[in-house]
């Protein structure tokens, strides 16, 4: 059975508290509980005071058998970052909003010694796959979309990056590019023209992201959207004016973060959770106890 944990960015004490909330001791540098493992859903790094002790605990932790884990877009992202381009420069470009993104990271492995043990973390996102598939559950980052999953599995037999497929997943419009860009970032729609909104980090934004685990047919703008925006909250839907309108309604509950969702933890539907709920940003580090059931329960989610 697993315990699943969503988007720690540092956040080590709280993880360290949610861990001993559900049980797990530390033996000889690793988190174990006797008959479970943690499920992490990645975003380890980024914004918070504690990365290097963070990765220190969670890759022990994989690394004991303790624990299983997905990429995140941050772990993606600092990879590109790191990535030189054949054509010159790197596969995610150092402009000043991605240094910015990256800047806590960057700091807390500045000297020497720390430039090298963070080149081996690197190389360690490097072995971490994009999504799980295990008997009865399903885990990524943050959406599961069984086209882009086909295409992946089919790509990289073990969901694991290969150097061709980042090369081409950093250059926009290839399909390797879509489908990593979805998996780890979520769908996006574009916004009526005009429109716009600010994301978390001040930048301003005419793509929103979607409650892919919502019937658009059903919804209002509010429902859908995962940022409301006054003038279009109250509306329908304009199912015609979006490029795809398939959403999750599989049975196979499906566990994600990534959406910085805010208040009380719940539930988005009998097989869809998010995990993240903005630790990074004055919120809660939140779990949930998965003891196999088919359909989720409210009171399988454990905040730190």
């Amino acid at each position: 059975m697993y315990d699943l944990i969503g988007d720690i960015h540092g956040h080590v004490q709280e993880l360290r508290q949610l861990l001993q909330k559900l049980s797990y001791t530390e033996q000889d540098g690793c988190f174990r509980h006797p008959n479970r493992q943690v499920i992490y859903l990645g975003d380890f790094i980024d914004r918070g005071p504690h990365i290097r002790e963070t990765l220190q605990l969670v890759r022990a932790m994989v690394e004991g058998g303790a624990a299983l884990a997905v990429m995140g877009n941050h772990e993606y992202n600092a990879i590109c970052f790191h990535e030189l381009h054949p054509r010159g420069g790197h596969l995610r470009p150092h402009i000043p909003r991605n240094i910015f993104q990256h800047l806590r990271t960057l700091e807390e492995f500045s000297s020497r010694e720390g430039w090298q043990e963070w080149q081996e973390y690197i190389a360690w996102f490097k072995t971490l796959p994009l999504f799980l598939e295990l008997p009865g559950l399903r885990v990524v980052h943050a959406c599961w979309d069984p086209r882009h999953i086909a295409f992946l599995r089919q790509a990289l037999p073990d969901g694991r990056l290969t150097p061709e497929f980042l090369l081409r997943s950093a250059e926009r419009g290839t399909p390797e590019y879509e489908a990593v860009e979805e998996t780890l970032k979520g769908k996006e729609v574009t916004l009526p023209v005009g429109v716009q909104f600010h994301d978390k980090d001040g930048n301003p934004r005419t793509k929103m992201r979607t409650r892919w685990w919502t019937d658009p047919r059903a919804c209002t703008y509010r429902d859908y959207y995962l940022e409301p925006i006054e003038s279009l909250n109250a509306l329908p839907v304009e199912i015609d004016a979006l490029a795809d309108v398939w959403h999750y309604q599989e049975s196979v509950p499906v566990f994600f973060g990534h959406y910085w969702l805010r208040g009380t933890p719940q539930l988005l539907g009998l097989h869809a959770v998010c995990l993240d709920y903005s630790v990074a940003k004055g919120g809660e580090l939140v779990a949930y106890r998965w003891h196999g059931e088919q359909e989720l329960k409210t009171e399988g989610l454990i905040s730190a």
